[in-house]
């Protein structure tokens, strides 16, 4: 299960792993590609290169641990 912040709903969206449109391993980490029920596409990158890298994602856990979220 995947929680986004989707702009349509301006909400917490809970996704299950049907909502996955693509997972790619990239050299910046886990690129992760989710589609809410309305349409909105979110992407999260995550892993261990994405932390190293200080990605922000919107929705990702590095958003919210830099309390942007």
């Amino acid at each position: 299960m995947f929680v986004i912040d989707c702009p349509a709903h301006r909400s917490r969206m809970l996704l299950s792993e049907r909502r996955i449109r693509s997972l790619r391993n990239t050299d910046t980490g886990v690129v992760l590609d989710l589609e809410c029920y309305c349409g909105h596409v979110e992407r999260i990158r995550t892993g261990r290169a994405a932390g190293m890298a200080g990605t922000v994602t919107p929705g990702g856990a590095a958003y919210e641990a830099a309390g942007a979220g």
